[in-house]
C-alpha cells in the first residue's frame, strides 16, 4: 500500500501531488518518457486535422458553419481596465488603443485578429497564437497565428506537464540547443498560448467541433456530388447528333481482327472530322450495324435530391448546426428556428471564452512591457443579435420590474438588485420609492479602492471608446488631457445624469 504524507490537517496526500498516472496517447507517452523524443499521440489523427482545414476552406457546409460562428461570436466587445487610480487607468487606455490598431496588420487590427481566432476554433477547436515581443520598443509588436496542425506536445515527466513545440521544416538543421527535439521548435510559454475548446480526457490536443462530419463528407457527400456533376453534364445535353456511317468493305484476304481494327480506326477518324466524339458534346458516331437508344438522364435522377438531403443532414449534424442556419428551409418553423438559434448562441458563447482569455493575456503582457501596472484587463463580448428584439425588451422590462420590487420591499439591497441587472451598484437608491432613503450596508465599505474604466470597442473607428453612464463636468480651473479619448477624472463642480 502506497504511503501518503499527512498535511497540517492530518489528511494523507500524495507526496508528489498526484497518485494517478498519465495515460493519454500511451504509445507516444511511453516513447516520450523513455527517449524524450516522440510527441504525445493525438486522439484525432493528423491527416484528419489537415482534412478538416481543407474542408474549412473548400467545403461549402463546413465553411458556412464557421462563418456563422464568426458572425454570431464577434459582435463587438468591451474592456474593463482596473488600476490603482484614474491616471494609471487613462494611461492604460491610451496604450491599448495604440496596441489594438497595430496588433494584427493582416486584418486591420484587433477586430480582424478576433475573427481569425473564431475561424481557428471553428475548424480545429483551438487557438494557437504567439505574441511577438519588441523588447527595444517595450511592447507586443503583433500577434501571429501558429498553424494548429503543426503543434506537438511532449510530456515532461519532471513537471508532469505538456510542453508545446512547433513542427517546423528545417528545424533539424539547428539542433545545437540543449533540450531541442529533432524537427521541432520549442515554444515560449509566456508568449505562446494554445487554448482548446474541449479535449478528450487529459489529451493536450483539442477536439475539432466538426470531427463527426469527416466521414459523412468523404463517404457520402463527395460521391453524391461527383454523380451530380456527371449528371449536370448530361442534363446539359438537350439532344445529340446520331451519325450512322456505312461499314467499310472487308478487303480480300483481310482477317477478322484486322478488319475490326480498321473499322475502329475508321470511326475515330470520322469522329475527328465531324467534331469531338465525346457523348457530352452531343455527337455519337457509329456504324450502320449498331442500334442506339437514347434515354434521358433525368429519368434516372429521380430521388437524387432526397439522397442528397439526407447526406447534407448528416454533414450538418457533424458540424453541430441545424439546416435552417444554412439556408435550408426543410419544414423549419419560426418557433423551431428560435429554439435552435438559442442553442447555437449557447455554443458560440462557449467559443467566445477562448478569444476573450487570449486577448486578455496579450493586453496584460503589452501593459507590463510598457511598465503600466494594472490590476486587471477584462474583455466582455457584446450580446448577440436578437431574433425578436421586442420580446427581449419586454422580458428585460419584466426582470427589471421584479428586481425593483424586491429592493422596494426590502428583500435585497439596492446594490444586490443592481448586480442582478448587470450593474455594479445602484447609483441613486432614493429614486426607487419616490424619495425613500436607504441606509448604506456595511459591505460597501469593503469595496476595493481601485479605479475601473469600462471601454467599448468601436468597429467603425477601430478604437476603444469610453462612454460613461454618468457625465461628470470638470471645474473651470481643471487641467485638460490633450490627445486622450478618456473623459478626465478630476475635481468636479457639477454632476449630470447621462
Amino acid at each position: 500500500m502506497a504511503a501518503f504524507a499527512a498535511n497540517g490537517g492530518g489528511v494523507g496526500l500524495p507526496p508528489s501531488g498526484r497518485s494517478s498516472v498519465e495515460t493519454t496517447g500511451f504509445g507516444g507517452m511511453m516513447a516520450a518518457y523513455l527517449t524524450g523524443f516522440a510527441a504525445v499521440s493525438p486522439v484525432i489523427d493528423w491527416d484528419i486535422l489537415k482534412t478538416l482545414k481543407n474542408f474549412a476552406i473548400f467545403n461549402p457546409d463546413i465553411s458556412q458553419g464557421i462563418e456563422n460562428i464568426i458572425d454570431l461570436g464577434n459582435t463587438g466587445h468591451q474592456l474593463s481596465v482596473d488600476a490603482a487610480n484614474a491616471s494609471v487607468a487613462e494611461t492604460a487606455v491610451n496604450r491599448l488603443n495604440e496596441t489594438a490598431a497595430r496588433i494584427y496588420p493582416n486584418a486591420a487590427g484587433v477586430d480582424g485578429l478576433i475573427n481569425q481566432m473564431f475561424w481557428s476554433v471553428g475548424w480545429s477547436g483551438a487557438i494557437a497564437t504567439e505574441d511577438v515581443v519588441d523588447l527595444n520598443a517595450r511592447r507586443v509588436d503583433r500577434v501571429v497565428m501558429v498553424p494548429v496542425e503543426m503543434i506537438r506536445f511532449f510530456y515532461n515527466k519532471e513537471t508532469d506537464r505538456y510542453d508545446a513545440y512547433q513542427r517546423a521544416p528545417g528545424a533539424f538543421l539547428n539542433q545545437n540547443v540543449a533540450g531541442q527535439k529533432l524537427g521541432m521548435v520549442q515554444l515560449n510559454p509566456e508568449t505562446f498560448k494554445y487554448y482548446a475548446l474541449s479535449t478528450i480526457e487529459n489529451s493536450p490536443y483539442a477536439k475539432p467541433p466538426a470531427t463527426a462530419a469527416v466521414e459523412a463528407i468523404l463517404q457520402g457527400q463527395i460521391p453524391i456530388m461527383e454523380n451530380i456533376r456527371w449528371m449536370a453534364q448530361k442534363v446539359g445535353l438537350m439532344g445529340f447528333v446520331d451519325y450512322m456511317a456505312n461499314k467499310p468493305t472487308q478487303r480480300p484476304g483481310e482477317s477478322p481482327d484486322e478488319y475490326s481494327a480498321r473499322c475502329t480506326q475508321f470511326i475515330k477518324d470520322l469522329s475527328t472530322k465531324l467534331g469531338d466524339g465525346a457523348l457530352n458534346r452531343g455527337l455519337l458516331v457509329h456504324l450502320n450495324d449498331a442500334k442506339v437508344d437514347h434515354t434521358p438522364v433525368t429519368t434516372g435522377a429521380s430521388g437524387v435530391d432526397q439522397v442528397n438531403q439526407i447526406s447534407e443532414q448528416q454533414v450538418l449534424s457533424g458540424v453541430g448546426q441545424p439546416p435552417v442556419f444554412f439556408g435550408r428551409t426543410d419544414s423549419s418553423t419560426e418557433t423551431f428556428a428560435d429554439v435552435v438559434y438559442k442553442i447555437l448562441l449557447g455554443k458560440v458563447g462557449n467559443i467566445t471564452r477562448l478569444p476573450k482569455r487570449r486577448m486578455e493575456q496579450t493586453y496584460r503582457l503589452d501593459l507590463m512591457l510598457a511598465g503600466i501596472n494594472v490590476n486587471g484587463v477584462t474583455m466582455t463580448f457584446n450580446k448577440a443579435y436578437s431574433r425578436d428584439a421586442l420580446a427581449d425588451a419586454n422580458a428585460a422590462a419584466a426582470i427589471q420590474a421584479t428586481a425593483i420590487e424586491r429592493v422596494r420591499t426590502g428583500l435585497i439591497t439596492p446594490d444586490e438588485g443592481a448586480q442582478e441587472l448587470g450593474y455594479e451598484s445602484w447609483f441613486d437608491p432614493t429614486l426607487i420609492a419616490g424619495g425613500l432613503t436607504f441606509t448604506a450596508v456595511t459591505r460597501q465599505s469593503a469595496r476595493p479602492t481601485t479605479h475601473t474604466i469600462n471601454l467599448s470597442f468601436n468597429k467603425d473607428r477601430q478604437r476603444y471608446v469610453y462612454r460613461p453612464e454618468v457625465i461628470e463636468l470638470a471645474s473651470e480651473d481643471g487641467d485638460s488631457l490633450p490627445g486622450t479619448t478618456v473623459v478626465p477624472f478630476i475635481k468636479k463642480k457639477k454632476r449630470l445624469t447621462a
